[in-house]
């Protein structure tokens, strides 16, 4: 018998007993529906909190941290005595800089409580003071304007929420609709005007007048409330309020950004970084320890759903065991007039993973429809919009469409030898 005949024969024993075979079907559709689906929602929210995440900064971007205990003793990379903590200081700076996929490093210092002077109206803003000899190199992108160049140091860039006002409500800070926008700003001297107390308990002002050059681009991060200035005006603001000068190769930075080529150099760059005894934060590791986390979960929701699958297995066992009794003289005859024990046992086996491969294509239809379901239920109840609850991938379709038919296979084995081994003589008897 060929290969032709054989898958031909399969698929008309099949539907002999045909509300049988749907129900067993049926059951493998919803195990492979459930398998899809658990998965898809686990997909979903992943892409969902990685997009959210995404969208707060650069996963390129390293900030860099000393220990906060080492913020006295000499530098790691000085010649002579070694300290036991490093300081970041100019030598790390330096030594950050040689690492391979790193194109920008600056050092920052921040500033916060600062005041814009606008047409008599102030705002509150925070001060971030970077390197403007890098700034072309770092992530940074302007909506509207340009970027200050490396001697443009009385120049700034805002953040695209600094002129926005809070007012604090009994539901929380409400946002104040302003009349004027950052961009109305380009071009145009803005004063920035620091406070602080002095010994007499009196408060002193000091006014800054810079231009605004251009927008920062959304980030969802701390630079969308800032002001993005160079880091020597920062810091002498920061020592004027402070009253205290840093001494930079003892105590070194508070802060550093290094930006990388590319997000696959990352990591590599963090581990370099990390091995010089400094604190490194970037988004990247948070979306990898993410990634981690619901790999584990999308394993746990398509157990739960295999589960189902499981018990359609054992629908498939069921309703071959249940054809061999009832076939028992046919397969006697088949045997009789030529047929081998292989084609005997390729039959049986052939359509267990039909039935498997006909409930995955169909369970794979009925995942779809019920994940478009879940979304537009979800945008419609939760944001109003479209939402991504469930979301399947091309390898998730794969994978449920070959598990489907190789559960079908496997479930034919046990009832394919049993009927392989049949007695031609026995059979035939059998009534």
């Amino acid at each position: 018998m060929n290969k032709r005949e054989l898958l031909n024969l399969s698929w008309e024993n099949l539907w002999r007993a045909k509300f049988r075979t749907i129900l067993t079907i049926i059951g493998v559709v919803i195990g492979t529906a459930s398998i899809i689906v658990m998965v898809s929602i686990g997909n979903g929210a992943q892409r969902s909190i990685t997009s959210e995440l995404s969208g707060i900064g650069s996963v390129t971007t390293l900030q860099v941290y000393q220990d906060l205990g080492s913020s006295t003793g000499s530098s790691l990379f000085s010649v002579g005595k070694k300290s036991d903590k490093p300081i970041l200081n100019e030598d790390a700076i330096k030594e950050f800089k040689k690492m391979d996929g790193v194109v920008a490093v600056t050092p920052v210092v921040n500033l916060s409580g600062a005041e814009i002077d606008v047409d008599r109206e102030q705002y509150s803003a925070s001060l971030m003071g970077v390197d403007y000899n890098v700034l072309d190199d770092m992530r940074y992108e302007t909506s509207s304007g340009k970027k200050p160049n490396a001697n443009d140091t009385n120049s700034v860039i805002l953040g695209k929420e600094v002129l926005s006002s809070y007012e604090l409500t009994s539901t929380g800070p409400q946002a104040q609709v302003s009349t004027l926008s950052p961009e109305d700003l380009i071009g145009e001297k803005i004063n920035i005007i620091v406070r602080k107390t002095n010994a007499d308990g009196e408060e002193e002002l000091k006014t800054l007048t810079v231009k605004v050059s251009g927008v920062l681009e959304s980030t969802g991060g701390s630079e969308d409330y800032s002001i993005i200035a160079d880091y020597d005006v920062v810091a002498d603001l920061n020592e004027w309020q402070t009253g205290q000068a840093v001494n930079i190769k003892k105590q070194g930075y508070s802060e550093a950004l290094i930006t990388v080529e590319d997000s696959s150099l990352v990591d590599s760059v963090t581990q370099k970084v990390e091995a010089l005894d400094f604190t490194v934060f970037s988004l990247q590791q948070i979306l990898d320890s993410l990634g981690s986390v619901f790999q584990m979960l999308q394993i746990l929701l398509g157990g739960i759903g295999a589960v189902a699958l499981l018990v359609a297995c054992i629908g498939i066992v069921n309703t071959m065991t249940m054809s061999i009794y009832e076939r028992t003289k046919e397969i006697g005859i088949m045997k009789v007039i030529g047929a081998s024990i292989n084609d005997i046992r390729n039959m049986f086996i052939a359509e267990s993973t039909m039935i498997g491969l006909i409930g995955g294509i169909v369970g794979i239809v009925v995942s779809f429809l019920l994940s478009f379901l879940i979304n537009f239920i979800a945008g419609f109840f939760i944001t109003g919009g479209s939402a991504t609850i469930s979301y399947i991938t091309p390898g998730l379709v794969v994978f449920a469409l070959v598990f489907s038919a190789l559960v079908g296979l496997l479930s034919g084995v046990r009832p394919a030898i049993k009927a392989a081994n049949l007695s031609s003589l026995d059979a035939i008897r059998s009534e």
